[in-house]
């Protein structure tokens, strides 16, 4: 539990290192008694965070040419594709796409459309919540983590085309995520600082509430909001 969570968090520090835009703050403000309210509009965000932290080359350092050949580095495992050739680091940063987030009676509806994901990969999307300041290296306001959608991870499962294109949606509800902490009714107006993250399983299966056993998985995309 403990490897799971430093793994995810680590993520989000990774997005928030490497972003080049600024967060998008939401589209409406919380009613006057405090609560949130459902948006007339959703929020858009295509600044597309790709995550470096969770790869190497074959000699354990960080990789900067694009044919480089991948590895993960929880257990070093190469990262293959489903077609069991190794990912690069060209083909790692290649997608693009989009967040459309709302704020709806039943909690925070998010819908993601991506381009130039990994052939037939298995992704999951992954919820990362942070409280006044928002992220910093000690962890120390992370307060939540978990699966987008329901609790028991099966609705933050998506499989990408042939051509590398995928799009889901789901809605996360208020209370508590899957590995822990808990998400308000509205993540754009009750959290400060909110990561929308993806993950590409190399080993082609999902696992519920969790991201997997190290080395089975990879984060590879984020999306960041901040108030």
């Amino acid at each position: 539990m403990k490897s799971l969570i430093l793994v995810v968090l680590l993520a989000a520090a990774a997005a928030t290192g490497c972003s080049g835009a600024s967060p998008l703050a939401p589209a409406s403000a919380p009613g006057a008694d405090g609560s949130s309210v459902a948006q007339a509009e959703p929020v858009q965000n295509t600044a597309i965070v790709h995550i470096p932290l969770f790869i190497e080359d074959s000699d354990r350092r960080p990789p900067a040419i694009p044919a480089t050949p991948l590895f993960e580095i929880r257990r070093h495992n190469p990262i293959l594709r489903p077609d069991r050739r190794q990912l690069t680091l060209a083909e790692f940063n290649d997608p693009v796409g989009a967040a459309s987030v709302q704020c709806v009676a039943r909690g925070t509806a998010v819908t993601l459309r991506l381009t130039h994901l990994i052939p037939g990969g298995l992704y999951t999307i992954w919820n990362v919540v942070f409280k006044q300041p928002g992220f910093d290296p000690t962890f120390a306001n992370a307060i939540g983590l978990g699966a987008l959608g329901t609790s028991d991870g099966s609705r933050n499962i998506v499989r990408a085309s042939a051509a590398g294109d995928a799009a889901i949606a789901a809605i996360t509800g208020p209370g508590p995520l899957s590995v822990f902490g808990s998400i308000g009714a509205c993540a754009l107006h009750d959290e400060f600082e909110w990561h929308v993250v993806g993950a590409y399983h190399i080993d082609g299966e999902s696992h519920g509430p969790s991201l997997g056993p190290d080395g089975t998985a990879v984060e590879q995309f984020g999306f960041i909001f901040k108030r």
